[in-house]
Order: C-alpha cells, then sequence, then structure tokens
C-alpha cells in the first residue's frame, strides 16, 4: 500500500508537469515578395523565454500583466531572448546555404506593449521573422530544431486551398523553388506520409490522455488479439467524428469536450477493476469513448485544415488517422511485451495499473473543470 500511494504521488505531480502550459505546434504563414521573405506569427511568449520554455510547471505568462507590469528595460531583455530562441528553432536555407534573418514586430512599441488578444489572456506577439531573397535558381527551405516536441507548421499562401506543410523537430520543409529568372513556385503538398508521422506524433508523444485510455483498454484483457481488434474499433470510432469535425459538421467546444475524454479516461480505469470478461457493452463502450476522442483530435486537425476545400481534406484526414492507429498499435505491442515476463504478477499489474489510470483521469478532470471558472 506504501508504494502503491508513492507511485499514485509521483503520477499526480508528473501529470500537473505534463498538463501545464505547452503547445503542441507554432504556426507560420508565409509570404514571399521581391523585397523580402517573410513568417508571420503571433508567438507565445512564454514558449519563447528560457525561463518559462524550461520549467512547464509554471503557468503561461498572461496579456494583462506583462501589457501593464512590464518595465521598458525588461520589454528589451525579453526581446532579446525571444530572438535568441527564435535562432535555435528556426533557420533559412537556400541551396544549402543559411540566410540571415531578422526580427520584428509589427504594431508593438516597447514604451506603450500591445498585445493581440487573448480568450485566455495568454500573452501573445505578433512577429515576423525576414531574410532577404537570394538571387538565381534554387530552393528556399525552412529548417525546425525544437527540443519541447512541438511541431512547424506553415501556410505557403491562406488565399489559395493550399494544404498547410509541417514538420517535426530536426526535420525541414521547402518554402519555394525558384528559377534562374526570378519567378517563384510554391512547393508541392504534403504527402500521405507527413500526415501520417503528424497523427503518430500526437499520439506518441504528445497525447498522454490518449495513450493512458489505450493503456486503460490494454489492462482489462491483456491478450494481442482481442486488444488490437479493439484498438481498430477505436480508431474508426475517432475517424468518424474527426472527419465530421474538420469537415465543419459537428462542432463542439474544446474544453468541455477534453474534460469528457479525462472522464473516459476515469471511467475505464475504474471499470476495469470491476470487470470479469470483455463483452458487448465494453465494446460499445470503446467505440463510444472513440467518438469522443475524435472530437479532441479534431481540435488539433481542424485548425490546420480550417479553409481547405473538402477533396483537399482527404489526403490530412487518411495520413492522420492511419498514423494514430499505427501509434496506438506500437503502444499496445511494446505494452504486451514488457507484461510477458510478469505473468505471475499480472493480476496485481492490471489492478495497479487501473487505479492509476483512473487517479490520472479523475485529476485532469477535475483540474479541467476547475478552469471553467
Amino acid at each position: 500500500m506504501r508504494q502503491f500511494i508513492f507511485t499514485a504521488l509521483f503520477l499526480v505531480t508528473s501529470l500537473k508537469q505534463l498538463d501545464a502550459h505547452k503547445i503542441d505546434a507554432m504556426e507560420f504563414e508565409f509570404q514571399a515578395s521581391s523585397e523580402s521573405w517573410v513568417l508571420k506569427c503571433e508567438a507565445d511568449i512564454s514558449y519563447l523565454l528560457p525561463e518559462f520554455r524550461y520549467q512547464i510547471d509554471e503557468p503561461p505568462l498572461r496579456r494583462f500583466r506583462l501589457m501593464n507590469e512590464t518595465s521598458a528595460s525588461e520589454w528589451k531583455l525579453y526581446l532579446t531572448q525571444i530572438e535568441d530562441t527564435l535562432d535555435e528553432l528556426i533557420t533559412f536555407s537556400f541551396n544549402g546555404d543559411k540566410l540571415p534573418q531578422t526580427y520584428h514586430y509589427p504594431g508593438f512599441q516597447i514604451d506603450d506593449p500591445i498585445l493581440p488578444e487573448d480568450p485566455e489572456d495568454i500573452a501573445l506577439i505578433d512577429l515576423e521573422i525576414r531574410v532577404q531573397p537570394v538571387a538565381g535558381e534554387g530552393e528556399l527551405r525552412l529548417h525546425w530544431n525544437d527540443d519541447q516536441n512541438a511541431e512547424l507548421i506553415v501556410v505557403i499562401d491562406p488565399h489559395q486551398d493550399v494544404i498547410p506543410l509541417s514538420a517535426l523537430s530536426g526535420e525541414s520543409i521547402p518554402l519555394l523553388t525558384q528559377a534562374a529568372n526570378g519567378e517563384t513556385k510554391n512547393p508541392d503538398e504534403s504527402p500521405l506520409w507527413s500526415w501520417l508521422v503528424s497523427g503518430f506524433h500526437h499520439v506518441v508523444p504528445l497525447g498522454l490522455d490518449h495513450l493512458l485510455f489505450i493503456l486503460g483498454i490494454f489492462l482489462a484483457a491483456p491478450r494481442l488479439r482481442p486488444i488490437l481488434g479493439q484498438s481498430l474499433l477505436f480508431t474508426l470510432a475517432h475517424s468518424l467524428t474527426l472527419t465530421c469535425a474538420v469537415m465543419g459538421w459537428l462542432v463542439f467546444p474544446t474544453t468541455y469536450i477534453e474534460i469528457i475524454i479525462a472522464a473516459s479516461i476515469a471511467w475505464i480505469g475504474i471499470e476495469n477493476l470491476f470487470l470479469k470478461k470483455i463483452g458487448k457493452n465494453r465494446i460499445l463502450l470503446v467505440f463510444g469513448f472513440g467518438l469522443i476522442h475524435g472530437l479532441g483530435f479534431a481540435s488539433v486537425l481542424g485548425e490546420q485544415l480550417e479553409n481547405i476545400s473538402p477533396e483537399k481534406q482527404l489526403i490530412p484526414l487518411l495520413g492522420f488517422n492511419m498514423g494514430v492507429e499505427f501509434a496506438q498499435v506500437a503502444v499496445l505491442v511494446t505494452a504486451w511485451l514488457i507484461l510477458r515476463p510478469f505473468q505471475s504478477k499480472q493480476k496485481l499489474i492490471q489492478k495497479t495499473g487501473s487505479l492509476l489510470i483512473a487517479g490520472a483521469g479523475l485529476f485532469w478532470m477535475i483540474e479541467r473543470t476547475l478552469s471553467l471558472a
């Protein structure tokens, strides 16, 4: 019992840190002209400042406080730190040669700092990263080197029906190709593979709540064949609601969906403690909760595809869902292999694991509910 309590307290502490302020993606708009090549975004200030970036248990900087309680000298320091971080995160190259980049903050003045409004009062800043165009034939690429597992997303032209490009840390994406006469061409749209990787990434390592739900299903009956079948059923369910939400056929407040997802994790963990065998009711429950989890994924993918025509959304939806399923299968097979040598203690592992999963779900449910106040 003492060991269980210690483990539970450790888990709650870890969950508090993992559920602290952290972004899943940094999204830019890219614009090219004869005068400059520019990336634009509303950047999360906390994400770019070292003192907050590496202390995930700290709350994010708030817009109102930062605007009213920050001196001009503090702002100068903040901007220097932001630019140092961006120098590490983002680099441009043309035909493999690194390009110098400059930073600009449209509408922002140190003596009168006005920050973009945000419904959660998170401190954001309008940011432009510019490089001077290079003459001659070649390819402009953007390199992403983040150590926080965030995804880079770039919208090449928001006024056209063009699917955004994305990259994980250590990867790069093409922004344009230029002919010898100076004519430029937008890159090809992201292939199926890149969306598959994105779907996998949003489960491992980003989707801790999704992972715990899958492990909760596994602990009820840790046998590979039935678990893989339930995983496929779960994927079919969340693929259905994810597609409907991205297409605009379903609209639900993200905050309430996150609370229900937390409740689903708690439910699975608690039910495991009393479940004797996997029956029809459990299968229906997995499918129903899959529908809810699909709406959670929609908050991620929907923002990227909100201005894309339905026919162009098919490849991203297919790739993303395949990536999620591959991630689930990878997690389940890994859990099964880890559990095999400990079959003599399987009942204890099932009970302890289910209790911890239930506790995590209840913790998130309470925390997310309180955030509404």
